[in-house]
């Protein structure tokens, strides 16, 4: 029988297993236009991870838009593309750019104040406290 200490000698922590970010919400059919609601998802799921809202490129790579994704120990997760990669990859792939980040338990009292995902660049750190 494994132990839990066991299995966290072979496993990273924020990892699921080799592949699998601990935030990754499971069994979606449709995550374009959700990246907010998912990052946040991801970041109550595994508060390990830190919330990041930014910008990135569009469809056509011609204008940014808003975008949220999570990041741990050099490594981040689009809840869109439903993909992990290094952060450096990340940002140039994905033209991204990084506004906010959150704590998972900054996120969780900003979306309780604000009844919304995100983002909250209407809101400051001073309501946190």
């Amino acid at each position: 029988m494994e132990t839990e200490q066991n299995r966290d000698d072979w496993l990273r922590m924020g990892w699921q297993d080799t592949n699998t970010p601990t935030c990754r919400i499971k069994r979606l059919r449709k995550r374009e236009g959700r990246c907010y609601e998912l990052a946040m998802r991801g970041c109550q799921q595994a508060p390990e991870w830190e919330l990041v809202h930014g910008e990135c490129n569009g469809h056509s790579g011609a204008r940014k838009i808003g975008h949220a994704w999570l990041e741990f120990d050099g490594e981040a997760y689009c809840p869109i593309l439903d993909k992990t990669m290094p952060i450096g990859d990340f940002l140039r792939i994905l033209g991204a750019q990084a506004y906010a980040r959150y704590s998972s338990e900054d996120a969780i009292c900003l979306m309780l104040r604000s009844g919304h995902y995100g983002p909250w660049n209407d809101l400051t750190t001073l309501e946190l406290q």
